[in-house]
């Protein structure tokens, strides 16, 4: 086994695939507007089905919406997260 070190390459170029996407900024900026409209509307419809239809609170059409919510929700908070980072 050699005793010398390795030499001191450049480095190695991005593929195509590895750049990030350029032109993203109305899609970065309407994202978290898109998932925060649709974590207010799963709460509406969660909010219905609790409160007008009479649903049990663990039934799917109540626990469905909700957890979509959450979902959304998480994911708004997320998208702004990485938005202020740059």
């Amino acid at each position: 086994m050699s005793e010398t070190p390795p030499p001191n390459l450049p480095p190695r170029r991005k593929l195509d695939v590895e750049q990030p996407l350029q032109g993203g900024g109305l899609l970065r900026s309407g994202a978290p507007w898109m998932y925060g409209l649709a974590t207010v509307a799963l709460v509406g419809v969660a909010l219905y089905m609790a409160l007008v239809e009479e649903r049990e609170l663990f039934s799917p059409y109540v626990a469905g919406p909700g957890i979509g919510a959450i979902w959304f929700a998480l994911r708004t908070l997320m998208t702004w997260g990485s938005n202020a980072r740059g």
